[in-house]
């Protein structure tokens, strides 16, 4: 595959792209660029349809009924799942995604060999150099289910994607369940591995992290896109107010 952006600098561009699920449509539509270094956040309430929206991204589990996906050059809504992880654009999860009877280090080595395609050797080295990349230098042979802390799980979740070396990474609600401090460590863990060279797309309900680490933000509401642009000039759209907070106003 292409391994550059488009000339306008766009590593992945989503052109009218919809989810539907017999009448209910879930992504209706939607359009965007992501620009090949950057930060790019996603917001919304619940149900706005940003998960669903990173589903149809990578294929897992499904793709969209209509649309074009361009990454690195070339479209990717047909290809399985497999070859677009192999491509270069890869996902975490909101929900704990490991191997409960495998140890966080051959987890991720698992994450070299499904998402980078690499063998054996390479796949550990790769696997080595993750953990290191987030921080995650203790308990490489401890079972993540009974073992590892919330934080340390999405540690370990996030080096699993970044094992593959991903031109993107697609990072969803990293945020759920953490402390304040933790969140704030997760927020220098993205910025630290942005400067890897990995564009990341994050999805997230915590505010305070987009607006950290997002260089654009774009909000989401049933489905559509209801704002884009600078994260601070978003958030204080009212439109984005009203479909957080009705007729409340935003608190950051």
């Amino acid at each position: 595959m292409n391994a550059s952006p488009d000339q306008n600098g766009a590593l992945l561009q989503a052109r009218n792209v919809t989810r539907r699920f017999g009448e209910l449509v879930a992504v209706n539509d939607v359009s965007f660029d992501v620009l090949k270094g950057e930060i790019f956040g996603i917001a919304g309430p619940n149900g706005s349809g940003k998960s669903t929206l990173f589903n149809i991204l990578t294929g897992i589990p499904f793709g969209p009924s209509a649309g074009r996906i361009i990454f690195m050059g070339e479209e990717i809504q047909r290809l399985p799942a497999y070859r677009i992880s192999q491509a270069g654009l890869v996902r975490t999860f909101q929900k704990d995604a490991e191997f409960p009877t495998m140890t966080a280090r051959e987890n991720v080595v698992c994450g070299a060999v499904y998402c980078g395609g690499l063998r054996r050797d390479a796949a550990q080295a790769a696997a080595d150099d993750a953990l290191d990349a987030v921080g995650f230098d203790k308990r490489r042979q401890s079972l993540p289910a009974m073992d590892l802390s919330v934080y340390e799980r999405k540690q370990l979740m996030i080096a699993s994607a970044v094992a593959g070396s991903p031109a993107m990474l697609l990072l969803d609600e990293p945020a759920a369940g953490l402390t304040k401090p933790e969140i704030k460590e997760l927020g220098d863990l993205v910025l630290s591995i942005r400067d890897r060279g990995v564009t990341i797309v994050l999805i997230e309900h915590v505010l305070t992290l987009l607006l950290k680490v997002s260089e654009r933000l774009m909000v989401l509401n049933q489905g559509a896109v209801l704002a884009h642009g600078d994260p601070h000039e978003v958030v204080r759209d009212q439109r984005v107010v009203e479909a957080y907070l009705g007729k409340r106003e935003l608190v950051l």
